[in-house]
């Protein structure tokens, strides 16, 4: 039995920071100074899933840095 709760609990937690890592790779991408940490994005979780409101927040930085851009559209990416 504890062995599917770890399972349960540590699933997330790893997705939670590879997503944090994703994040920053798109704001690095996008030309901005990186802000979303992976380690930020795993630790606010555990308090009533605050970590999805900061996550989606470090993602709109990255969309209002390409204001008019249409959905589907390239967008050139920073060297």
């Amino acid at each position: 039995m504890l062995l599917f709760l770890g399972r349960a609990l540590t699933a997330p937690l790893i997705s939670f920071h590879n997503t944090g890592k994703a994040l920053a790779n798109a704001q690095r991408a996008a030309g901005l100074q990186v802000t979303c940490s992976p380690a930020a994005s795993t630790r606010p979780a555990f308090a009533f899933g605050v970590n999805v409101w900061y996550m989606q927040r470090e993602l709109n930085r990255v969309t209002e840095a390409y204001p008019g851009a249409t959905p589907g559209a390239q967008v050139p990416l920073a060297a």
